[in-house]
């Protein structure tokens, strides 16, 4: 069991001035592929144009880096570390721009990133300017927010770069925490902005509101949903009996799923069958995953096709409701070819965008506990009103000795304990670790009044438990504790009141 009572920290890295930021978001390039520094500039003159076109007269613009791995050319910045990033890595760069000639205005843009780009997603960032913090997030998010460009000579109410003061400083800091997705450590990554000026001498500030020549260009397209999740979907048996002689390329056949989370509510159109040499028997299938209209029923994340005594395990990369090809089952034993298909067996994603509750429940399983599902820990919150120190034991279904599984710890009002049975083995049902039937929480050291005090949870499934259920009383009438938060040994989390089926 763990104990929450001090909070967690919500600073991220070092922050970004606004000018920095501007700065550094001029271009973050592909990691790992260019280096160099670099100075470019931009000149023109036109006569004035209308509706905001640059005036005449020159505008001089200078961006240049702090970094060896900063390339700029034709109106693009762009940053590369040295290396591939992994975990606990971190790290900056500054970015000065400056104008000269011409007052001028500058507005700077970045680049949308790739839909799947599991580093961009990971990377905490601080964009600042001039040392003000423009934006934090995701890297990824970072560059979706300024697509639509973002004007930064604005210092402190003072509009247009002075060709004879300071340089604008952009400050892009970087940091992959440490738990950060296996996919991302060792990745690279791309960031990458435009800088665009108007001489502010033929414009006036009112007309300036439509010079920005990045307005209209976003929003970037959705990134691509994440598979959180891969999790048993179900079975689908007798695919000879149902698919022989529908003919390859020429197949409408629905299997039903017969057994797991998706039995009765999903099922699988095949779309191509491959027989061995004799036609008699299945040897390769492609389907899809549709419900009961035929529109998808979720994304497949594996598919596992049994054939004789083996099976062959397919992942299906990025997750689908399609195959997308034949998958073939395994060689027969002695056969010298492909044994005959004998059932299919299919995983699905469970993600953010409708397979997930907020609460992170997976609806394809159950609220309700049972069988060889058990709770696996309980998060409860403190609700008494002066420090205590608890004690948390659980009973072992099969018998034997309480195990503790929250050892003596002070807790403050508000604060939370967790009850954790992930190492409490269970003989009975055979249902591995687990909180066992009966969970006790004691407050051994809580002053006079409430030094006795314990209570009794039961988890065994006998009683359903959910979010917001409370037990105790602090003896004026209220509550002792509130659960607000666990975990079954399936992996899903407890459910609210209105969950339960």
């Amino acid at each position: 069991m763990t104990a929450d009572g001090s909070g967690r920290g919500s600073s991220g890295p070092a922050g970004l001035s606004r000018r920095r930021l501007l700065a550094g978001l001029g271009g973050l390039g592909a990691i790992g592929a260019a280096s160099g520094a670099g100075t470019f500039a931009y000149l023109s003159d036109e006569e004035t144009l209308p509706n905001n076109a640059m005036g005449a007269g020159e505008v001089e613009l200078d961006v240049s880096c702090d970094d060896g791995d900063c390339t700029v050319s034709n109106g693009t910045v762009s940053f590369t570390p040295d290396e591939p990033i992994d975990r606990g890595d971190s790290g900056d760069v500054t970015f000065d721009v400056a104008v000269r000639s011409n007052p001028a205005r500058l507005w700077f843009a970045t680049t949308c990133p790739p839909t799947a780009d599991p580093l961009g997603d990971a990377l905490e960032a601080d964009l600042r300017v001039d040392d003000g913090l423009v934006s934090s997030g995701s890297l990824s998010e970072l560059r979706r927010e300024f697509v639509d460009g973002l004007r930064i000579d604005d210092r402190d109410g003072d509009p247009c770069l002075d060709p004879e003061g300071d340089t604008l400083e952009i400050q892009l800091v970087w940091e992959l925490p440490d738990d950060a997705p296996a996919d991302a450590a060792g990745e690279t990554t791309e960031f990458e902005f435009h800088l665009y000026t108007e001489q502010c001498r033929h414009v006036s500030e009112d007309a300036a509101a439509g010079s920005n020549p990045f307005a209209g260009l976003g929003p970037c397209d959705e990134p691509e949903a994440e598979c959180v999740d891969c999790v048993e979907g179900g079975k689908a048996d007798d695919i000879d009996g149902n698919v022989v002689g529908s003919g390859s390329g020429n197949v409408s056949t629905w299997l039903s799923i017969d057994e797991g989370p998706l039995a009765g509510d999903a099922y699988l159109s095949v779309t191509d069958v491959e027989y061995n040499g004799d036609g008699d028997e299945a040897v390769g299938v492609q389907f899809e995953l549709v419900d009961e209209n035929g529109d998808p029923a979720g994304k497949l994340c594996a598919v596992r096709i049994k054939g004789g005594d083996d099976t062959e395990a397919y992942p299906i990369e990025p997750p689908s409701n399609d195959t997308g090809e034949l998958l073939y089952s395994p060689e027969g034993p002695g056969q010298g070819g492909l044994a005959g298909i004998s059932n299919v067996q299919i995983d699905v994603c469970v993600d953010d965008n409708g397979d997930e509750d907020e609460d992170g429940h997976d609806d394809s399983g159950d609220c309700e506990c049972g069988g060889n599902v058990r709770y696996r820990d309980l998060t409860f919150r403190y609700d008494g009103e002066s420090d205590v120190t608890i004690r948390v034991t659980t009973q072992r279904t099969g018998g034997g000795d309480a195990e503790v599984v929250f050892e003596d710890t002070t807790i403050a009002p508000g604060g939370t304990l967790t009850a954790d049975g992930s190492d409490v083995p269970q003989t009975w049902g055979n249902v591995g670790t687990s909180l066992g039937q009966d969970t006790t929480i004691e407050i051994v050291d809580g002053g006079d009044d409430e030094a006795s005090e314990t209570v009794d949870v039961h988890t065994s499934c006998s009683e359903v438990l959910a979010i917001g259920d409370t037990f105790g009383s602090d003896g004026s009438g209220g509550t002792l504790y509130e659960l607000v938060g666990g975990t079954f040994t399936d992996g899903n989390s407890i459910c609210a009141p209105e969950d339960l089926q």
